[in-house]
């Protein structure tokens, strides 16, 4: 029997970085050891998913509704007989409905998980033996919603983004307990109807008509991470933009060819900075797709999120919404009609781990502010240097002059805090050193998640100057360093900034 070492896939759940994951990883690091010298019996208890497809059929009738059916053949290869399973369903974004569960092909039945309520607990009538394989289905109807983050779709278009709407299978609890990580080849079938357009994770193998619809096999593989899909009845138009990036964009009506070409100008600004920021997305710079919302209800909720009033103003609203690597949903009611420019802010996540780090979708302040500092360049890219000085001005007005200590545990004081902070940095160690820092970051810990302590080891490795205190001081102490306010508050705008340097 083979070890079988932890490795991160869309089935398995991440641990965030905490004191309680300190004293797991030297265990982890152990059991990895163990498994790289050759040995020959597992550590702990758990499971190999030896094969699964996940298939999604759109369906209009007798109602509208997306039907997911994941079906995984799963082998215990751990030490012990396992009584119980965890799976974790779809959360509340994606109100999943008329549940079924099997094992086997017989009904299984369910229950809370008393370790997280958030997971299910399946128990067996019979231990499942080592060295045993059986299959477990799931099967859910997601319906069209409209309301705060709901999923929402239409008669002739949907999607379903690369997190939360596929069923997660957590590794085994116990000591060196594993399991979830999905084979290196698995398929995702999707059936709509055949006027559809399709663009899914993974490579497109089969195509096939089958009882007036479509179905399509996509093979997917480690690289491809989580699945998503989006497809519908669209206009497809495609640009090449400064750097021969390659852009798709789908709506509902055609696009006036005059829009186009402007909105494509200033998303190549934006790109451009992200590639000098974070560097390029891929050596073959991969398409861009910019997909029109599928529901005339929208997307995205209609309000302001917890960044975009110091970003855009009083009159800000979401617009865009990153679904996957490669593919951004706008929505027109707020995005004034310029689908690429709308993208913009959304694609900074592609840049910065969207699907690709464990820990992006669960960053903390002040991490959780560099996709929106990254957006604050770009707008300073495309709109002068006085943007500087505006988003600024607006975060320090979410800061009192006067702040006490308590003050950092106000949500909006640390946001303004942890934005203002990469000004402060970049302007300690210059826009050169950050830029390598920050390219240096994001190339070391892909796929491995980063937080405050990666940066300030990246910025003083490439710039040689201690930072740590600073940055302990910035996020501590209260308010913001009172010259920090004065050069900042000042009506001159500095005319050497980071997004001329970049775009020269």
């Amino acid at each position: 029997m083979l070890c079988t070492p932890r490795a991160h896939g869309y089935n398995h759940l991440t641990v965030a970085r905490s004191s309680k994951a300190s004293l797991v990883w030297p265990l982890a690091f152990l059991a990895a050891a163990l498994c790289l010298s050759g040995c020959a019996a597992v550590l702990g208890p758990g499971y190999l998913v030896e094969n699964q497809e996940i298939k999604v059929s759109f369906t209009q009738q007798p109602s509208l509704r997306i039907h997911v059916s994941a079906e995984y053949h799963l082998k215990n290869t751990g030490n012990r007989p396992l009584d119980s399973l965890d799976v974790r369903l779809p959360g509340q974004r994606f109100h999943p409905a008329s549940i079924s569960l099997s094992w086997d092909g017989g009904p299984l039945p369910r229950e809370s998980s008393p370790d997280n309520p958030r997971d299910t607990l399946l128990r067996f009538s019979q231990p499942w033996s080592i060295g045993d394989s059986h299959s477990l289905k799931v099967e859910y109807d997601i319906a069209s919603l409209s309301g705060e983050g709901a999923i929402g779709f239409s008669a002739d278009a949907f999607y379903l983004p690369a997190e939360g709407w596929t069923p997660a299978l957590p590794q085994i609890r116990g000591l060196f307990g594993f399991g979830g990580v999905p084979p290196k080849k698995w398929f995702l079938v999707v059936r709509v109807p055949p006027e559809f357009l399709i663009h899914a994770s993974g490579g497109k193998v089969k195509r096939s008509g089958k009882n007036d619809e479509m179905e399509f096999h996509f093979a997917q593989s480690a690289e491809d991470l989580n699945p998503f899909v989006i497809a519908g009845r669209y206009k497809e138009t495609r640009q090449e933009l400064a750097g021969k990036q390659k852009i798709t964009v789908w709506t509902r009506a055609p696009l006036d060819a005059a829009g186009l070409q402007q909105t494509g100008a200033s998303l190549s600004k934006t790109l451009a900075i992200y590639d000098s920021l974070f560097g390029q997305r891929g050596e073959s710079q991969p398409p861009l797709w910019i997909v029109e919302c599928p529901s005339e209800l929208g997307c995205l909720p209609q309000s302001r999120s917890n960044f975009s009033e110091i970003l855009y103003g009083q009159a800000a609203a979401d617009s865009s919404e990153m679904i996957s690597r490669d593919t951004v949903v706008i929505d027109p009611r707020a995005s004034q009609e310029n689908p690429e420019a709308s993208a913009g802010p959304a694609l900074a996540s592609g840049w910065l781990g969207y699907g690709q780090n464990p820990g992006f979708y669960e960053q903390q302040p002040p991490m959780s502010a560099l996709p929106v500092f990254a957006v604050a360049l770009a707008r300073e890219a495309s709109a002068g240097p006085q943007v500087r000085l505006e988003i600024i001005r607006r975060a320090l007005a979410q800061i009192p002059p006067d702040a006490t200590r308590a003050s950092n545990g106000n949500p909006a004081v640390a946001r303004a805090k942890s934005l203002l902070l990469f000004y402060a940095l970049r302007d300690r160690v210059g826009a050169e050193a950050f830029q390598k820092a920050m390219r240096h970051m994001l190339y070391a810990r892909q796929r491995r998640g980063f937080d405050i302590t990666d940066l300030i080891s990246a910025l003083e490795e490439e710039s040689h100057q201690p930072l740590a205190a600073f940055v302990r001081a910035w996020l501590k102490q209260p308010g913001v360093p009172p010259d920090f306010r004065a050069t900042n508050s000042q009506s001159s705008v500095r005319q050497n900034s980071f997004a001329q340097e970049a775009t020269r």
